[in-house]
C-alpha cells in the first residue's frame, strides 16, 4: 500500500511527502531545504522544496504566496515547472521540475568561458523565457548564472523566482533586489522602475559571462562594485566577436529608456546567426492539452476518475491529480515503451487534500576575469523602448506550438533551444544523472591570484539587494538543480577559478542586509544571512544544527557493510556495480582500474589528508574535512562511476556544502594525489 500525502515514513523506512519518495537533500537554507524525490506513481524524479512557515513572518509568507502564485502562471520550456503544492500547518511543500545537469554557474566554473556557438544556444533560451515573463508582466529581478539551470539535455531552466513580481507600466516598482553584479545602475542609486529593464540589463551582465566566463563589472567591495557600474564601462575581451560586443550594447546601457526591450534583442545579427531561417521570436504558450487520452486511461487505471482529472487540470489545483497527469507527460517517450512503471493511486482514507499555497527560493552567483580586451564604454546605440508585452503575443513560430507533453519533458526547447554539442572534444553530457548536487567544482590553478582576481575577495557578500518594503523574502535554498560536475586538475578544466561561491559577493540580498554581510562567510554553503525581520537572532542557531547534522553522520561508528540487515540486503550490496552516467570529468580522474580497486586508492588519499569518510553505498563515500563551523569545513561525495559507451571509470565529486574554495582546495589535492 502507498503511503498517504502526509506520511512521514513507509514500511521500508524511506520517507515520503504525498505520492513522492524523498531520496537526498540536495540543498539547504535556514528555514528551507530541497530535496530529491521520485514519484511513486510514474517513477519520476522530482525536486521537493520544503519550507517550514512557522520561520517566516507575514511579510515574508506574503512574498512566498506571491512566488507560488507567480509560477503557476509560467508555463515554458526553459522555466523550472511548479508540479504540486502541499501545504500542512507548519510546512509548505513545492514540487517542481528536476533540472539534472546543474547550474550554469557550475558548468562555467568547471569547462571556462562558452565558444560563442554554445553560448548563442543557451543565451537564445534565456532571452525567450525571460521575454516571455515579460509579455505575462512578470519581472524575474535576480537573473543570474546561479539562476540558470540546465536538465539532461543541457536546456537553459530558469529557477528561483523568490523576488519576482508582477508589473504595470506607469507603475513604478521600488524594492531593490538581486545580486550586486548582476544589478542595474538604476537600483544602485535607489531609483524607482518599471520592471523589465533591470532585467535586461541583468541579461547583459549574463551574456558578458557566458562569452568571457568572466563578469563585466566586480570590485573588491560592495563600494567599488557600486562605481564601477554606476560608470558602466567594462572591457572587451579581444575574442569576442564584433556582433556580441555590439549585441552587448544594446543591454548594458545606463539611461534605462535607452535600453533595447527583448522584443528587438530577438531579432539581433548574432542572436540569429546559424538560425537565419528561424529567427527568434516571442514564445507562443500552446493551449493546455488536458485531454490526453493516453495520460488520462493511465491515470483511470491508477484509480483516479475522468471527472476528477479534468476538475484538476482546467481548475489548475495544482494538486496530486494535477501533478500525476503533468508527470505523465513529463518525459514522453517513456509512454512508448516499458520503461515507465505505474502503480495504483493512494488509497482515499490514508491521503489528505492538498491545498495550494506559496513557495520559496534558491541559489547564488559567479565572478571573473578577461585577458586583452579593448575597452567599450556603456553608450552603444539607444534602441527606442516600447511597450511592447502584450498578455499574448502572437508569433507563427511552429516550433513554439509545441504539445504538452513535449513542452514538460526535459526537450530541446523549440528555436530558443537549440544546443549544440559539447564543446570539449570527447565530453560526455549528462543525459540522465540521479544523483544530485548543489555544487560547483574548481578547476585547479597554478597562477590563482592572476586569473581570478574575486577569489581572494569576500568582501562583497554573498547576497542578493533589496530594500525599502520588500526586505523581509524568507531565506534562498542552493539550488534545486544538481551537478555532478568532475573535479578537474590543471590539464582538464580552464587554467582559472573565476566564480567562488562561498565568497559574499554572491548572492541574493536586500538592502537592509549589507550591514549583514561580513556574517555571512562564516556560514556554510547554502546557508544566507537572515533577512532583518526579526529572524536574524536564529541564523547562527540554524547553522550550527546544521552542522551538527551532517557531522553526526561522521563521528558515529564507521559504516559496516550491511550491517542490520538480512543476508539479502548484504547480497545485494556485494554485487552491486558502479553506476553508469554522465557527469564532467577530467582524465585525472578516470582510469581502467577495477572499481574496488579504485575505492581502495581514494579511501587511502583521503586518510592521507585527514579526511573523514563513511561508505553511503558500494561505491560512493561521504567525505568531510575541516572544523564545523569554519570557513575550512566542506563536505562532499566521492562515486566511482562507469564513463557510458567507454571501457572506464571515473570519480565523481558533488559537493554537499561548504566554500567554493574549501571545497576547491580539498576536492583539487585529492584528485591529484590519486594514481588511478
Amino acid at each position: 500500500m502507498i503511503r498517504g500525502r502526509n506520511s512521514a515514513t513507509s514500511a521500508d523506512e524511506q520517507p515520503h511527502i504525498g505520492n513522492y519518495r524523498l531520496l537526498k537533500t540536495i540543498g539547504k537554507g535556514n528555514f528551507a531545504k530541497v530535496k530529491l524525490a521520485r514519484h511513486i506513481l510514474t517513477g519520476k524524479e522530482v525536486a521537493v522544496k520544503i519550507i517550514d512557515k512557522t520561520q517566516l513572518n507575514s511579510s515574508s509568507l506574503q512574498k512566498l504566496f506571491r512566488e507560488v502564485r507567480i509560477m503557476k502562471v509560467l508555463n515554458h520550456p526553459n522555466i523550472v515547472k511548479l508540479f504540486e503544492v502541499i501545504e500542512t500547518e507548519k510546512t509548505l511543500y513545492l514540487v517542481m521540475e528536476y533540472a539534472s545537469g546543474g547550474e550554469v554557474f557550475d558548468y562555467l566554473v568547471a569547462h571556462g568561458r562558452m565558444k560563442e556557438k554554445e553560448a548563442r544556444a543557451k543565451f537564445r533560451q534565456i532571452v525567450s523565457a525571460v521575454q516571455y515573463c515579460h509579455q505575462k508582466f512578470i519581472v524575474h529581478r535576480d537573473l543570474k548564472a546561479e539562476n540558470l539551470l540546465l536538465d539532461a539535455d543541457m536546456n537553459i531552466k530558469i529557477a528561483d523566482f523568490g523576488f519576482s513580481n508582477e508589473f504595470t507600466f506607469g507603475n513604478k516598482l521600488d524594492t531593490f533586489c538581486g545580486s550586486p553584479p548582476y544589478a542595474a545602475p538604476e537600483l544602485f542609486q535607489g531609483k524607482k522602475y518599471d520592471g523589465p529593464e533591470v532585467d535586461v540589463w541583468s541579461l547583459g551582465v549574463i551574456l558578458y559571462t557566458l562569452v568571457s566566463g568572466s563578469l563585466p563589472f566586480d570590485g573588491q567591495n560592495l563600494k567599488e562594485l557600486r562605481e564601477r557600474v554606476l560608470r558602466g564601462k567594462y572591457r572587451i575581451p579581444f575574442y569576442m566577436s564584433t556582433d556580441c560586443e555590439n549585441l552587448l550594447k544594446k543591454f548594458l546601457i545606463l539611461n534605462p529608456s535607452k535600453r533595447g526591450t527583448l522584443e528587438q534583442i530577438m531579432k539581433d545579427r548574432w542572436m540569429n546567426v546559424g538560425h537565419e531561417d528561424d529567427e527568434l521570436k516571442p514564445y507562443v504558450e500552446p493551449l493546455p492539452d488536458y485531454k490526453d487520452p493516453r495520460r488520462t486511461e493511465l491515470m483511470v487505471s491508477m484509480g483516479y476518475t475522468r471527472e476528477e482529472i479534468q476538475d484538476s487540470l482546467v481548475g489548475q489545483r495544482y494538486n496530486e491529480v494535477m501533478a500525476t497527469y503533468l508527470l505523465l507527460g513529463y518525459k514522453s517517450s517513456e509512454l512508448e515503451g516499458d520503461t515507465i512503471t505505474l502503480k495504483p493511486r493512494p488509497s482515499a482514507d490514508l491521503t489528505n487534500s492538498s491545498a495550494p499555497s506559496p513557495s520559496h527560493k534558491v541559489q547564488r552567483s559567479v565572478s571573473a576575469n578577461p585577458k586583452q580586451r579593448r575597452f567599450s564604454d556603456q553608450a552603444g546605440p539607444a534602441i527606442p523602448t516600447s511597450n511592447s508585452y502584450s498578455k499574448k503575443t502572437q508569433s507563427n513560430n511552429a516550433e513554439n506550438k509545441r504539445p504538452e507533453e513535449d513542452r514538460e519533458s526535459g526537450r530541446k526547447a523549440s528555436s530558443t533551444a537549440k544546443v549544440p554539442a559539447s564543446p570539449l572534444p570527447g565530453l560526455e553530457r549528462k543525459k540522465t544523472t540521479p544523483t544530485p548536487s548543489t555544487n560547483s567544482v574548481l578547476s585547479t590553478s597554478t597562477n590563482r591570484s592572476r586569473n581570478s582576481p574575486l577569489l581572494e575577495r569576500a568582501s562583497l557578500g554573498q547576497a542578493s539587494i533589496q530594500n525599502g518594503k520588500d526586505s523581509t523574502a524568507p531565506q534562498r535554498v542552493p539550488v534545486a538543480s544538481p551537478s555532478a560536475h568532475n573535479i578537474s586538475s590543471s590539464g582538464g578544466a580552464p587554467d582559472r577559478t573565476n566564480f567562488p561561491r562561498g565568497v559574499s559577493s554572491r548572492s541574493t540580498f536586500h538592502a537592509g542586509q549589507l550591514r549583514q554581510v561580513r556574517d555571512q562567510q562564516n556560514l556554510p554553503y547554502g546557508v544566507t544571512p537572515a533577512s532583518p525581520s526579526g529572524h536574524s537572532q536564529g541564523r547562527r542557531g540554524a547553522s550550527g544544527s546544521i552542522f551538527s547534522k551532517f557531522t553526526s553522520k561522521f563521528v558515529r561508528r564507521p559504516h559496516v557493510v550491511g550491517s542490520g540487515g538480512n543476508d539479502k540486503e548484504k547480497e545485494e550490496f556485494r554485487e552491486a556495480k558502479p553506476r553508469s552516467l554522465r557527469f564532467t570529468w577530467s582524465m585525472k580522474t578516470t582510469s581502467s582500474m577495477e572499481p574496488n580497486e579504485m575505492m581502495r586508492e581514494i579511501r587511502k588519499v583521503l586518510d592521507a589528508n585527514s579526511c573523514q569518510s563513511e561508505l553511503h553505498e558500494k561505491y560512493m563515500l561521504l567525505c568531510m574535512h575541516g572544523t564545523p563551523g569554519h570557513e575550512d569545513f566542506v563536505q562532499w561525495e566521492m562515486e566511482v562511476c562507469k564513463l557510458p559507451r567507454l571501457s572506464l571509470n571515473g570519480v565523481r565529486f558533488k559537493r554537499i556544502s561548504g566554500t567554493s574554495m574549501a571545497f576547491k582546495n580539498i576536492a583539487s589535492k585529492i584528485a591529484n594525489e590519486l594514481k588511478l
